[in-house]
């Protein structure tokens, strides 16, 4: 079944070149087993779906347009397809800088808080989900954008930090399974957007320790401790 799935998406992935739709286009070649790669990060542990999704299933397609919430208000996530009103005008450099930057095409900039983690995703991986992304039916869904003025942006926003990587990020050696699971959890599922403890102006957010309001449309929930502690996290 891998063989067939694999074959299948080398022909989506020959279709979507030829594709006037589809132009999320690469800068260097991209190949079967990266858009399997992909996959698995997008409707695995990445669980791009959640936000991106119709509904919150990371296999759904991934259209975008539900509300989500961060420090600035309401936000919808944005449609991923390789379609006009999605990623179709994108080229790999556009979403390697939302990734690093968190900017958009336009230089707009995404919400720093659901997309905590993800500036070091490695370079590997980051053209994997492109790849993936660029087999995914066309689905054209124009998502309002949110406009966040100066002012806001700049008192609310004012402890958000900014991000700008540049260069090459190397992956994480799997048999090193420390580093690697610490990668998978901090930067592919980003389990720290929820679930660190918020920091104050005096300190620092607590790495895993919990505590922070998550606020979805189905009203709000406060993320559990994870660590190793027996007491208050999942040591037992």
């Amino acid at each position: 079944m891998k063989r067939v799935f694999a074959a299948l998406v080398f022909v989506a992935l020959l279709t979507g070149c030829s594709d006037d739709r589809a132009r999320l286009r690469p800068s260097v070649p991209l190949s079967a087993g990266e858009a399997l790669r992909g996959r698995e990060i997008v409707t695995g542990i990445g669980a791009c779906g959640y936000c991106h999704g119709a509904t919150s299933d990371p296999a759904a397609p991934l259209s975008g347009g539900r509300r989500h919430f961060d420090l600035f208000g309401e936000v919808n996530a944005a449609n991923l397809t390789p379609a006009k009103s999605g990623l179709g005008e994108w080229e790999v450099k556009d979403v390697m800088r939302a990734f690093r930057a968190r900017q958009d095409r336009e230089g707009n900039k995404l919400s720093p808080e659901v997309h905590k983690g993800m500036e070091w995703l490695a370079d590997r991986d980051v053209l994997a989900v492109v790849a993936y992304l660029r087999t995914l039916p066309v689905v054209e869904n124009e998502v309002e954008r949110r406009s966040v003025s100066f002012v806001t942006r700049n008192t609310t926003g004012f402890f958000e930090g900014g991000v700008d990587l540049r260069g090459y990020v190397p992956g994480v050696d799997a048999r090193n399974q420390v580093a690697y699971g610490r990668y998978l959890v901090g930067n592919v599922a980003r389990c720290t957007s929820c679930h660190n403890s918020p920091g104050t102006l005096i300190t620092s957010e607590g790495h895993l320790t919990g505590g922070g309001t998550v606020k979805t449309d189905s009203g709000e929930k406060v993320a559990p401790d994870i660590t190793a502690s027996p007491v208050y996290g999942i040591g037992g």
